[in-house]
């Protein structure tokens, strides 16, 4: 009973915060038909919720409820999303600044390769960028939040690899220790 009580003012909750954003917030971020349409489903909702829904299941209130979230979930998104890009946008400009940064002190061929996969990173993101922008707000984004994400967590550890074989063979078997510089890998020293 408490749970069914719940349910029903959690739909009545949802179309109300969801009437105001839609004019405000997510205005830009629905198009006229998205937003006549939800419009009209969450009058529906709040009429019912008066008239013939005040003494319903759980389960009605919670299909009712999902129902009017796939139609409000793709401009939530575009909302959510324009954000959450230029927070993602700004993490991988910095991996660049870092990686860059880093490598001024590497050979030749590692300083390359990690400015090299900094410099297609960067072209990637450019013309995303433009993709993006060339598009309205209440338009799906071609360039998710997630993308830009999974695109600096790749570069990282890109970067990381080669910075790590940084040097010859020979200086890395010089980190084991002066003792054991000149034993085989299989031998043992006391």
């Amino acid at each position: 009973m408490e749970q069914t009580k719940d349910r029903k003012n959690a739909l009545e909750a949802y179309v109300y915060e969801i009437r105001d954003k839609l004019f405000d917030k997510y205005r830009c971020f629905a198009t006229d038909s998205e937003r006549e349409g939800i419009s009209v489903s969450l009058q529906q909702t709040e009429e019912w919720l008066y008239e013939d829904g005040d003494d319903e299941t759980e389960k009605v209130y919670t299909s009712k409820l999902e129902e009017l979230k796939k139609l409000v979930d793709p401009v939530e998104n575009r909302f959510k999303d324009e954000e959450a890009r230029a927070q993602a946008t700004r993490e991988l400009l910095n991996c660049m600044v870092e990686r860059r940064m880093a490598v001024k002190s590497l050979g030749t061929y590692e300083r390359d390769a990690v400015i090299n996969e900094c410099t297609k990173a960067e072209q990637w993101l450019h013309e995303m960028s433009q993709q993006q922008d060339s598009l309205p707000k209440n338009a799906d984004p071609v360039l998710w939040s997630h993308e830009i994400r999974k695109r600096t967590e790749e570069l990282d550890i890109l970067c990381r690899n080669i910075m790590r074989h940084k040097g010859s063979p020979s200086r890395v078997d010089d980190t084991r220790g002066s003792d054991h510089s000149n034993a085989p890998d299989n031998m043992h020293i006391d």
